[in-house]
């Protein structure tokens, strides 16, 4: 076998762990997103998906931490001998694919983005809210004093803090 032949052997086995690990760390990814794609608001959740959502989320911690140093290791031990194109083409993003889907499975995005209570929420009158006539909502009463809240938004929220007629109260859904 000529040096040439040698090299290119090299490049080519270069170029196929590099993909590899690209793969296994996109799949890291997918393991991580799995829980947000199947926990939605307004869907049906079917009970098998749910339960599979839930174990990845008590779980994937530990699973997407250890692949990452995985993919790294095996990503900088073929770094050192792969050329510029496998290098910021396969290993560079496999490294920050695999270290975005470690740093997902401890972001919670129900309760950081989604799912956070409304703190002071702002009302408008009937006449100004444009809520559709099919719309559901919330009404609560006391006092004389009434207010009514979008089950549309309450879905994402699921919690609301308020005052009505002086006193502090808590909406949820």
């Amino acid at each position: 076998m000529t040096e040439g032949q040698r090299g290119t052997r090299t490049s080519v086995q270069n170029i196929v762990l590099g993909s590899c690990l690209l793969l296994v760390s996109v799949a890291a990814l997918a393991l991580a997103l799995f829980p947000i794609y199947v926990i939605r608001p307004f869907r049906e959740q079917k009970p098998a998906a749910l339960q599979h959502a839930l174990w990845v989320t008590l779980h994937d911690k530990p699973i997407l931490f250890g692949l990452f140093l995985l993919i790294a290791i095996c990503a900088l031990f073929v770094w050192r001998r792969a050329g510029w194109v496998p290098r910021l083409l396969l290993l560079a993003p496999a490294m920050t694919i695999a270290l975005l889907a470690a740093v997902a499975a401890w972001v919670n995005p129900y309760e950081q983005m989604m799912f956070h209570p409304f703190g002071e929420p702002r009302y408008v009158t009937i006449q100004q809210a444009g809520i559709d006539a099919k719309d559901m909502v919330i009404a609560v009463t006391l006092g004389g004093e009434s207010r009514a809240y979008p089950i549309r938004e309450m879905g994402y929220h699921h919690v609301v803090n308020d005052r009505l007629h002086q006193l502090p109260i808590v909406v949820t859904y």
